[in-house]
């Protein structure tokens, strides 16, 4: 049914039986290495430090090489481990002319495997073993994430370790790599969603070289050699690394895999940090308006941003109004309206590289309604800096943060998470236990103040995706992209 494309007739058919019945085929070869993962062991790199925090049942070890591990131990699911480590610095430390390689260094990397081990060798070596490990480099920083089963544990550490020491630049995979992205950006260009995004994208950061949506062009930026050079040399170093480990084990047990594994990383003991590359939004007030597509429907989005002091108060007040005004624009536009499924509420506080803030609304609907919709959620907008949301909304929001919150805590995926919240930032880990004062800052009171210190439209976005045809007018000084 694709368009372009024939059946072959009975007589291609025919052709194609028989140039197989007379060609000459090799046995399949299965690739297996009867080796193991690492051929000699790492130097042991004992614990020189350890501290206990009894609150929240978490040790601290320093490792003689520098790098400092957090250990949870829990009994929340006995078969899962989790770990991430990380280290600042990230693609902000990588010049332009090796940017685009260095965003995918990572997954390039990944492809190829590890040390002797090719991706379907190390595959089957994985054969009926639970262990999962990917590094990454973000903007800000690199590192690891990994998870494995109790049982599991050493080969959790090898390949952390070997994916740190041993990338394996495969030009086979590599390829395999951008064939599959070719494909993946052939088939992006064609959604009107995405074209929509990458353009919201675009003027927002004002055509930022750090900012492009991936595209044909960047993927002829990429580079094997460059990659595994990026790769290695964010990883040179592990000295300023912070490991955690939450999960199904005991202290004992995982001690000498930690001196031996992470003990035996590399360490140059290099000074860095990350960098600010200057990728910051555009001020003042911008407007989109795009022509995509033939299905009549919508998309809007409106985004808030600005300056913004960063604490963790800060950023629960501004997540908390977010909760509260996706309640109350619910109400408005799907059961009072009638004119969309569903809105989407966020609120983003940034510290790095500046603290910023996002404050994000968006929904779908159809064309016609675009404006009267816009118009209802910017009164509500400005409503709430007015006068507030009442007290049935702070409860609802407070009684959903609370329940989640419960949940949360016997999570090993949480415990990840906001340990490396608490650690990259330098803030006592305690804190995790002070909840209910960020609760009790939930109130009608808050959400008026906290609603006039971000709810402005002084630096803000204004971004519309129409079909093609039977639009309306696009409002005057937009931007229009065919």
């Amino acid at each position: 049914e694709k368009a372009g494309q024939a059946l072959p007739d009975e007589a291609a058919l025919a052709t194609a039986f028989e140039n197989v019945s007379n060609t000459e085929i090799t046995a399949y070869v299965d690739r297996v290495r009867d080796t193991p993962l690492l051929e000699e062991e790492p130097t042991v790199s004992k614990v020189v430090d350890e501290q206990f925090i009894e609150e929240i049942d978490v040790t601290e070890w320093r490792l003689e090489n520098g790098i400092r591990v957090v250990l949870k131990p829990t009994d929340f699911k006995n078969d899962e481990v989790l770990l991430t480590g990380f280290s600042p610095g990230g693609l902000s430390l990588v010049p332009d002319d090796k940017y685009s390689s260095a965003v995918f260094s990572d997954s390039i990397l990944s492809e190829g495997g590890v040390g002797d081990f090719d991706s379907i060798e190390l595959e089957k070596a994985m054969a009926g073993k639970l262990v999962s490990v990917s590094p990454f480099i973000g903007e800000l920083e690199e590192g690891v994430t990994a998870s494995a089963s109790p049982q599991d544990l050493e080969t959790l550490f090898q390949l952390v370790y070997l994916t740190i020491t041993a990338p394996r630049a495969d030009p086979e995979a590599y390829q395999a790599f951008i064939t599959k992205m070719e494909s993946f950006i052939e088939n992006r260009e064609a959604r009107p969603e995405l074209a929509f995004s990458d353009e919201v994208q675009r003027v927002t950061y004002g055509g930022h070289f750090r900012r492009r949506p991936i595209s044909t062009e960047v993927l002829e930026e990429i580079d094997l050699e460059t990659a595994l050079e990026v790769f290695r040399d964010r990883f040179a170093d592990t000295s300023d690394f912070v490991f955690l480990i939450v999960g199904s084990f005991d202290l004992d047990g995982i001690r000498p895999l930690v001196e031996r594994y992470l003990g035996g990383l590399p360490t140059t003991d290099r000074e860095e940090t990350w960098r600010d590359v200057g990728a910051h939004p555009v001020e003042g007030e911008l407007e989109v308006t795009m022509h995509r597509g033939l299905e009549p429907k919508s998309r809007v989005q409106l985004l808030l941003r600005g300056p913004a002091e960063w604490s963790r108060e800060n950023l629960h007040d501004l997540q908390s109004l977010a909760a509260a005004l996706r309640i109350r624009l619910r109400e408005v536009l799907r059961e009072d309206m009638g004119a969309t499924y569903g809105v989407g509420v966020n609120g983003i506080l940034v510290d790095r590289p500046q603290e910023r803030y996002l404050f994000a609304v968006g929904f779908g609907c159809a064309p016609e309604n675009v404006e009267e919709m816009i118009t209802a959620v910017r009164k509500e907008l400005l409503s709430v800096q007015e006068t507030g949301l009442d007290e049935t909304y702070a409860e609802k929001v407070r009684e959903a943060q609370r329940r989640r919150r419960e949940v949360s805590l016997k999570e090993n995926g949480f415990w990840v998470s906001v340990l490396r919240t608490y650690y990259t930032r330098g803030m006592d880990p305690r804190l995790v236990l002070d909840y209910d004062s960020l609760l009790a800052r939930v109130t009608p009171e808050n959400f008026n103040a906290t609603a006039k210190k971000y709810l402005n439209t002084k630096n803000s976005l204004q971004a519309v995706l129409f079909p093609e045809e039977g639009e309306p007018k696009e409002p005057a000084g937009s931007t229009e992209t065919e």
